[in-house]
């Protein structure tokens, strides 16, 4: 199992630099960097550094909880589950005169991975119906996504053995003590992934719903041809107020039982 690290100055113990060569990185931006490191001898490692964070979120991290260290458990909830994402290795964060308040997430790189929208532009065909029975799946661990989109799944290509889709970027998702099928936040997270899909060329007719659920691929189907975006930002504020309403709700109702969360969510889990 995954172990959590957690350092109060730069997490010279989960990587080898914050200062990644040009050509090994991936991500770039003003508050954002990803990058990859060589493994020695074994898998090689994907580094997300959140940069910049500021003195407030800082602080309220440190009394809450932060942001790498909620990905990590997410992930992690993926993996005891079973869900192919992709592996978590560590979580730490700290400060630099470079960098200011940072934190940075340390994943197992997933051999021969490329985003799902770029692997269907390259691809002349591809069965989908096996990423919809991992949502499936990941709905009924109790795990929302909230950005599942074709972007944030990777597609596995370089080792055949391994599940062709992998699960990734969950900063926004939320775990709950029981399953989410049925719920409005699952067909939300259905309605992302088919949107996207449509964006990167898939006819909306082909998008294989049906392989979820039947009468939830209709409905879902039904939204997606009426050309419903949920990505809209009242609609994505309405979402996450939704999510923490009832993820409050769903915990207290646990804690009321005494039910510990693992205890009470439906589905089995990964030996």
């Amino acid at each position: 199992m995954p172990r959590t690290v957690f350092a109060r100055t730069s997490p010279v113990d989960l990587v080898d630099s914050l200062h990644p060569e040009h050509d090994a990185i991936l991500k770039l931006e003003d508050r954002t960097v990803v990058w990859r490191e060589e493994g020695a001898g074994g898998p090689g490692k994907v580094v997300k550094l959140y940069r910049r964070r500021g003195g407030s979120t800082a602080l309220r991290s440190r009394i809450f909880r932060f942001r790498t260290e909620r990905e990590f458990r997410r992930l992690q909830h993926l993996a005891r589950w079973g869900i192919p994402c992709t592996p978590p290795l560590g979580w730490a964060a700290g400060w630099t005169p470079e960098h200011g308040h940072h934190e940075v997430l340390v994943m197992e790189e997933v051999p021969g991975a490329v985003e799902l929208g770029v692997h269907l532009a390259d691809a002349e065909e591809m069965d989908l119906a096996p990423l919809f029975r991992i949502v499936r799946r990941m709905h009924e661990s109790g795990f929302c996504h909230q950005t599942l989109y074709a972007a944030n799944v990777l597609v596995s290509r370089g080792n055949p053995g391994r599940d062709a889709f992998v699960m990734c970027d969950v900063p926004r998702s939320w775990t709950f003590p029981r399953s989410l099928l049925g719920t409005s936040m699952a067909r939300y997270d259905l309605l992302d992934l088919a949107a996207s899909l449509v964006e990167v060329g898939v006819p909306p007719t082909e998008v294989p719903l049906q392989a979820y659920d039947s009468r939830e691929g209709r409905m879902v189907m039904g939204l997606l041809l009426e050309g419903v975006d949920p990505r809209g930002k009242r609609k994505r504020l309405r979402r996450d107020l939704t999510a923490r309403i009832r993820w409050a709700g769903a915990w207290s109702a646990s804690w009321k039982r005494r039910d510990r969360p693992a205890d009470g969510l439906r589905g089995e889990r990964a030996s």
